[in-house]
């Protein structure tokens, strides 16, 4: 048994390494992979005056044919379009070593940003008994360049990612094992992950508080850890009310992000599929006046919804339940385009290198080549859609028997089903939120945790196969000692 955790701790080792490694490359190796500017940024930038920097370029601009590479600090805040949330952390720490007017490298943000979560997760990894499987989900998050061009950005999708990793890493150590010597640094290091989850962007605080109902009901059925599973739910609770309650001046506006969101679900993504537009309209509470607007996104040009429809600003997507159960095709047909829409898991139409950088093509070249999402993209898209579809409904299930049956199967097996569920849980949620939160629109980028969520459920298949071939294995061998003995 010793030797055997030996192993593990060296492959465990091997993973961490190379992540290590991994992210080195990425981040020193010349040649800048990030993505552009959509325009987006202004709602990072405007909070801490720190700006993307392209020469002669408006700095409020978007540039979404290529990246920056420099970032501006000259301390122009705009408090009207500050998006506040955990994301702007990082840019606040560098912006305490830089003065009004300096222009920096990319990669000094984008360095703290991967120190604090390497620092954070070896942390978490480092000081649990069960260091495989958190190490190979690491490196699965970190050896995808889809995820870490994300650091070289001003979007707030790598907090999310981020914290999403530390998450799911203590959780899985708290519940794997009942490591009483540790467990104050794991649940410490899991509030960090959830606060920095619940306040990164409106749409994951709500998976935040998902993740941590499962998490504080194992570790309050499986460990001897009673109060912490009520703090964790406490604090993802209020997590959801703290970044609206931050961002109360963008919720409120009239042209705010709600608006475009809601033009973009209801009236581009839902009833255009609805086999009786008129009907549906009624369902939802709509008069039949906003008929015109139907197939129509925020961002088409004739768009002009809140003139010909106010009343969609007052509409709730609770309603969208009721026509669901009544038109099906409004739910399965947008679910089963946004899943072609994010094929390719990164926003395909942002550039991600600055022309003429040969270096940053080549380093591509090989991020591309050797990371798994460039096999799975490669999947036929009815082959993928039934895949998703599967992995999920029996994610439902396993979350079902952690529920119903908490106390019976075994710690590694409560582990695996407790990957493998949230691994459903956030490939139904990425595409769910999305689809029904802002439609098509830039699928892949707000979608980002549907990889995270399909490479947990991997790693839980993968090593509940190893969990019961050992089983199996050690039966044998009892089996043959007896018939020895016997003998």
């Amino acid at each position: 048994m010793v030797s055997s955790l030996k192993n593990k701790n060296l492959v465990s080792g091997f993973f961490l390494a190379l992540t290590a490694f991994y992210c080195l490359f990425f981040l020193y190796k010349p040649g800048f992979i990030g993505y552009a500017n959509n325009y987006d940024f202004v709602r990072h930038s405007s909070c801490l005056g720190l700006w993307s920097y392209i020469p002669d370029h408006p700095k409020k601009a978007g540039h979404a044919s290529s990246p920056s590479s420099q970032l501006l600090y000259d301390g122009d805040i705009a408090k009207d379009s500050c998006l506040r949330s955990s994301d702007n952390v990082s840019s606040y720490i560098l912006t305490r070593f830089l003065s009004v007017g300096d222009i920096v490298s990319f990669i000094n943000l984008s360095s703290i940003k991967l120190f604090f979560l390497l620092a954070l997760s070896f942390l978490a990894i480092l000081t649990s008994t069960a260091r495989l499987v958190p190490s190979i989900f690491l490196f699965s998050i970190l050896s995808e360049g889809i995820y870490l061009a994300y650091a070289n950005t001003l979007y707030g999708e790598f907090s999310v990612i981020s914290a999403f990793t530390l998450i799911i890493i203590c959780s899985y150590n708290l519940i794997h094992k009942n490591n009483r010597k540790y467990s104050t640094l794991q649940i410490a290091i899991l509030i960090i992950g959830i606060i920095w989850l619940g306040l990164s962007k409106q749409q994951w605080s709500y998976l935040t508080l998902l993740l941590l109902c499962i998490t504080s009901w194992l570790v309050y059925h499986r460990t001897l850890f009673k109060k912490p599973a009520f703090v964790f739910l406490f604090l993802s609770l209020a997590s959801i009310f703290t970044f609206q309650f931050m961002n109360k001046h963008n919720f409120d506006n009239e042209k705010s992000i709600s608006s475009a969101n809601k033009i973009n679900t209801f009236f581009f993504a839902v009833l255009p599929e609805a086999t009786d537009k008129i009907q549906a309209l009624k369902v939802l509470g709509l008069p039949e006046h906003c008929n015109v607007d139907i197939g129509i996104s925020w961002y088409h040009p004739e768009q002009n919804a809140l003139n010909n429809c106010p009343e969609i600003q007052k509409v709730s997507r609770a309603r969208l339940l009721k026509l669901f159960i009544q038109d099906s095709a409004t739910f399965f047909i947008p679910i089963k385009k946004f899943t072609g829409e994010m094929r390719l898991f990164y926003p395909d139409y942002l550039g991600v290198t600055i022309p003429g950088d040969t270096n940053a093509l080549k380093k591509l070249n090989y991020v591309t080549r050797f990371s798994l999402s460039n096999i799975i993209f490669k999947i036929e898209s009815s082959v993928f859609f039934t895949i998703v579809f599967i992995l999920f409904i029996a994610s439902i299930v396993t979350g079902l028997f952690l529920l119903f049956v908490p106390k019976k199967p075994s710690l590694d097996l409560t582990s695996n089903l407790y990957l493998f569920t949230t691994g459903g849980i956030t490939v139904g949620y990425s595409i769910l939120s999305s689809v029904f939160g802002d439609g098509y629109f830039e699928a892949a980028k707000h979608s980002v945790l549907f990889l995270g969520g399909v490479y947990l459920q991997l790693i839980a298949v993968l090593f509940t196969i190893i969990l019961y071939i050992k089983k199996i294995i050690k039966y044998k061998n009892k089996t043959n000692k007896n018939l020895i003995n016997t003998n």
